[in-house]
């Protein structure tokens, strides 16, 4: 799902480290709690937009990959 076909991993990634530096700045807030919000802007947003938006995948574009004729 995280593939150079996915069109939301660019600006997941782009708001996730946004969001990293405010909430460092910002707040106190553990490394754990900033890793973790990394992981989930990073690693899940865009599976999910890209399922819920109906994105390319991998599947997909295997599939649609013409078939080459028998040789005869």
């Amino acid at each position: 799902m995280l593939s150079p076909g996915n069109p939301y991993v660019l600006p997941s990634t782009l708001v996730a480290v946004g969001a990293y530096l405010a909430v460092t700045l910002l707040t106190d807030a553990s490394i754990l709690v900033r890793i973790g919000m990394l992981v989930f802007l990073v690693g899940i947003v865009p599976v999910v937009l890209n399922r819920l938006l109906g994105g390319s995948t991998a599947e997909a574009t295997s599939d649609e990959q013409p078939e080459e004729p028998p040789e005869a």
